[in-house]
Order: structure tokens, then C-alpha cells, then sequence
């Protein structure tokens, strides 16, 4: 026989289930029976809601999420939650009604999915007692809730993980995507020559190859185009006057190979010839740039004097005028300390007048245990502060207390006292009468006696 559940546990399921389901004692007896086999026993399960959003149709709701670990080896262990649908157990119009079981892997302990024929890549579990579930149990046939429950789905869950374990300690290898085709090593060097090559392609294309340091493509094209496709050694050098690319340009413009396209043997040997001008040239267009920089130097350098002759003129204003501020800064702080040294030496001052006051008046009431002085002149009687207990004080208290011990019986026996369950039923029905009609008369004349004594007697309102 399976041990009952915790209060706390049964009345928090109730809770849950009231709102939300449909079927809400089915879901509970479910719930209840699968909860006394595995919450934290057998299998090690428990119990919470969270937020399910479905997958077809993207809709959130709170639903009953039970989750464990079912054991396979001391290395792995398959973690399972089960998720309890709105219209469980009874499959709805639209195909909801089956629990949801998934596995999620712990990856914290090295744990990976491995999909199979049951669980697919997402952690979904499947099975044919699953579909029959789906099928076979509906309003129409409750008969099928003795075969399709909560603990047979475990046992199916259970018989499935232990065959095939869906947990792996490595993770699985994807395989990858075959590489694409490796070109000619021989040519990768020369990858960018044809990106250079195909706005130009007017040109002869043949010409354009050998000179990819001199950028001989530009060759091509009259000169006042060359400027914005020189290399980048060169694009420095098209900022000077013309007569410098004039002179460098009109080398390459000499050969009449570019003209001649069948001479191809001619681009081997001016591979190496044509490199060693480009080199030097751009040497020889580097030197003006240095006598741009100069006058920017000047510029600032005049700059920097005139602030210097600013400042050497504005500095004794300016600190004429800070030491002004900050005297005047000083004197306002030095008045609100004066004023906070006063207040706390008065402070100081009272409290120490009254504890001694407080001294004096301590000795006065522990010599004299008649009076009570509250201050240096005045003392009251004790006969004046402390006022005795009336019979009839104590007999009015007697009698609330049995008046509010008739009224919670009553409360008691009728189901209203602190959420207890009514003690009337069929079998004692009569005595429960005969009991309320007697505690009523008692209460009756109770309430008679109470307002005699607080009202009529002692003038109470």
C-alpha cells in the first residue's frame, strides 16, 4: 500500500489543478497516484508548473511538470519531464490530450542527446502506446484510463530508456560537409591580378599580367583615368603635380608589347626588368610629401606660441580670481561649522542635565515605594496608578471566553471553522441538531448575562 502524500503537497495540487484543467478529478487521482510511487522514492520524481509553449501552434500555458532521472549506470542517467496537457487525459477536437514526455540532457555533467528511434533531435520522446493513447482514449471510451495513466507512461518511458539509452557522455560528431575542390597552388598567388583585370577588360587581357606590382593595367586606359586605379604604393604618388606621372608612366608606355598581342614570350623575360623601376619611383615621389609637413609643423607651432603668450598674460587674472572664490568659499564654510559646533555643544549640554535628572529620580523612587516621582516636585501614589480586579471584571472575562468557545463549536460543526471539513452527515446528523440546539440555548442566556453585567452594572458601552 502506497504511503499518503504530504498535505502541503495534496492541498497544492488541488490548488493547481482547480483553474486550470479540464478534467480536474482525473487529473488529480492521476497526479495523486503517480506522485505516491516516485515523489522522491522509486524513480526520485517531483513536481511543479511552469510555462509550455507549443511548437505547431505558439501558444503559452501554465501546465503540470513532473521531472526525474531514471538511473541506467553509475556514469549516466536519462533525465525525463513529463508535461500534463489542459484536456488530459482525454484527447480534445484538436489533438490535444496526450502527456508530453521529453528527454533534456544535462550538459553541465557531460550528458548529449543521441536521437533514436524513440526520441527524436529535440529531445521529443515517441512510442506506440503513445499513438494509442492518442487514438483509443476519448470521452467516449472512459474505460481506457485503467490502461492509458501517468504511471503506465513511465513504465513505458522506463522500458524504453533502459533498451536504448538516448544519453551518450561524448558528444555525437556531425558529419561535416564535404570540402570544395582545392585549386592549383600555382595560381593562388594570383588571385587578385583577375579581379584587378575585370573592369579592363577593353584592354588586351594578356598584357595585364605580367606587371601586377607596376598595376601595367592601367596602361591601357588614356592617363587622365589612371589616377583613381594605381596600387596602393602609387595611390600616394597621383596627389603630386602632373609632371611626376608623366615621367613614371611614359617607362611602361614604351614597350610596344601591349599593342602586340601575339608576343607573348616577351612577358617572362619583363617580369623582373620592369619591377626594379616601380620600386625606385615610388622612393623618389615620397620626398615631397616631406616638404608638405613643415609648414603644418609651422602652423602649429604659432599656434602653440600664442597660447603660450595667452596664458602667461591671462594666468595672474585667473588665479587673482580663484584664490577670491575660494576665500569666500572658506569664510561661508567656516560660519556653517561655527553653527553646527554650537547646536552640538547644546545638545550635549541637555542631555547631560537629564540624565542627571534621571539619577535623582531613580534614588528618590527606590527609597520611597509608596510614590512614584516623576519629576524634581511632583510624585503620584501608587494607590492612584494601579486599580484592583473587580469580581465582576473577572466574571465578564469568564463568560466572552465561553461564548467564543460555544460560537467556534458551531463553526466547527458546520465546516467554517479555519477550513475544516463539516462534521455533519448522514449517521450523526441527529446528534449534531440536538448539540447546536443546546450550545444555542447556552449562547442565549451567555449573551443575556454579558450585557447585564458590562452595560447595566458596570456602565460599560
Amino acid at each position: 500500500m502506497s504511503e499518503q502524500l504530504p498535505q502541503l503537497v495534496s492541498n497544492w495540487l488541488f490548488n493547481v489543478i482547480q483553474p486550470l484543467y479540464d478534467n480536474k478529478q482525473i487529473v488529480y487521482t492521476h497526479v495523486y497516484q503517480f506522485l505516491q510511487l516516485h515523489l522522491k522514492k522509486n524513480l526520485n520524481f517531483k513536481i511543479r508548473t511552469r510555462v509550455y509553449t507549443s511548437s505547431g501552434s505558439g501558444q503559452s500555458s501554465l501546465l503540470i511538470n513532473l521531472f526525474g532521472t531514471i538511473a541506467i549506470s553509475h556514469e549516466v542517467s536519462v533525465p525525463v519531464e513529463i508535461w500534463v496537457p489542459i484536456a488530459y487525459p482525454y484527447v480534445d477536437a484538436a489533438g490535444n490530450g496526450t502527456p508530453l514526455v521529453y528527454i533534456v540532457p544535462d550538459h553541465s555533467k557531460n550528458w548529449f542527446l543521441r536521437p533514436s528511434n524513440n526520441v527524436d533531435t529535440q529531445g521529443m520522446f515517441y512510442h506506440p502506446y503513445m499513438s494509442s493513447w492518442y487514438k483509443e482514449c476519448t470521452h467516449t471510451n472512459p474505460g481506457s484510463l485503467n490502461k492509458y495513466n501517468l504511471v503506465e507512461l513511465l513504465n513505458v518511458v522506463y522500458q524504453s530508456v533502459s533498451t536504448n539509452c538516448p544519453i551518450v557522455t561524448e558528444q555525437p560528431v556531425i558529419a561535416n560537409v564535404p570540402p570544395k575542390p582545392a585549386k592549383i597552388s600555382l595560381n593562388s598567388h594570383s588571385q587578385t591580378p583577375p579581379l584587378r583585370l575585370q573592369p579592363e577588360t577593353s584592354g588586351p587581357p594578356l598584357p595585364a599580367k605580367p606587371p601586377k606590382v607596376q598595376s601595367p593595367p592601367q596602361n591601357t586606359t588614356p592617363l587622365k583615368y589612371q589616377s583613381p586605379l594605381p596600387l596602393p604604393d602609387e595611390r600616394g604618388n597621383t596627389q603630386r603635380p602632373f609632371a611626376y606621372p608623366e615621367e613614371r608612366m611614359s617607362s611602361p608606355l614604351h614597350p610596344i608589347g601591349y599593342n602586340n598581342a601575339p608576343a607573348q614570350p616577351q612577358y617572362q623575360p619583363q617580369y623582373q626588368p620592369p619591377q626594379n623601376p616601380p620600386v625606385q619611383a615610388p622612393k623618389q615621389y615620397e620626398q615631397p610629401q616631406a616638404k608638405v609637413v613643415p609648414p603644418i609643423d609651422l602652423m602649429d607651432n604659432e599656434n602653440n606660441g600664442a597660447l603660450r603668450q595667452f596664458s602667461t598674460e591671462a594666468s595672474p587674472r585667473s588665479l587673482a580670481n580663484n584664490i577670491n572664490k575660494c576665500l569666500v568659499e572658506d569664510e561661508i564654510n567656516q560660519e556653517n561649522l561655527d553653527d553646527h559646533i554650537n547646536y552640538l555643544s547644546t545638545q550635549l549640554a541637555n542631555l547631560t542635565n537629564l540624565n542627571r535628572d534621571l539619577s535623582q529620580l531613580d534614588e528618590r523612587n527606590d527609597q520611597d515605594h509608596s510614590h512614584v516621582a516623576i519629576n524634581a516636585t511632583t510624585s503620584i501614589a501608587l494607590d492612584d496608578l494601579i486599580i484592583p480586579d473587580l469580581p465582576l471584571t473577572k466574571q465578564l472575562y469568564e463568560i466572552t471566553l465561553e461564548i467564543k468557545a460555544i460560537k467556534d463549536t458551531m463553526n466547527l460543526i458546520t465546516g467554517n471553522f479555519h477550513n475544516q471539513q463539516e462534521l455533519v452527515n448522514d449517521d450523526r446528523f441527529d446528534a449534531c441538531v440536538k448539540m447546536v440546539r443546546n450550545m444555542g440555548r447556552d449562547l442565549f442566556w451567555l449573551e443575556l448575562t454579558k450585557d447585564e453585567i458590562s452595560k447595566k452594572i458596570m456602565k460599560l458601552t
